[in-house]
């Protein structure tokens, strides 16, 4: 029974500081929640095993590091088998720029993300990375539904803001 408790404990813990690793670094909220699935199951099998985990966090980020490696390792394969040889015409590829700038444009938007107050992180990054609905999150976060609304609007203003003033550079 103690596993259990010491597990919850970790799990506790760990969990927030996790999602909010890996919600910039995965595109789909399924692929979250089947990863977070996986890195605990494979944290719950060791400390099952009698493995003590002295640092979980440090344990825990270990995994998940792993976990997305391989995540990404079979995606790729998978990718590479099911996608036909030719997808388009060579006039219609998008250029390698475009690709380039659309993903340091994402990179840089998580990053003004993450610098929201970790309420307003967590509620953006449920509602729009998850699909979670308000009233899920506001149960989550111990908030009302109202409130929810608003930090969602706000770090949509921040947003707005952020890429107005990037077109006007």
């Amino acid at each position: 029974m103690e596993q259990y408790e010491t597990f919850n404990r970790v799990y506790d813990a760990t969990r927030d500081a996790l999602l909010r690793w890996l919600i910039p670094r995965v595109r789909s909220g399924a692929d979250v929640e089947d990863l977070l699935q996986e890195i605990y199951k494979r944290l719950f099998r060791k400390m099952n095993s009698g493995f003590g985990v002295r640092e979980p966090e440090k344990y825990v980020f270990g995994i998940a590091k792993k976990e997305l490696a391989k995540f990404y390792r079979h995606k790729a394969v998978k990718e590479a088998h099911e996608a036909p040889l030719y997808d388009q015409l060579p006039d219609e590829c998008e250029e390698p720029e475009d690709i380039v700038l659309d993903r340091e444009g994402e990179r840089a938007l998580w990053e003004l993300i993450k610098t929201e107050p970790l309420l307003s992180y967590q509620a953006f990054t449920l509602y729009y990375g998850l699909s979670v609905p308000t009233d899920e999150i506001a149960k989550e976060l111990n908030l009302s539904e109202d409130a929810v609304r608003k930090r969602l609007s706000r770090t949509r203003a921040r947003l707005r803001a952020y890429l107005t003033e990037q077109k006007g550079d």
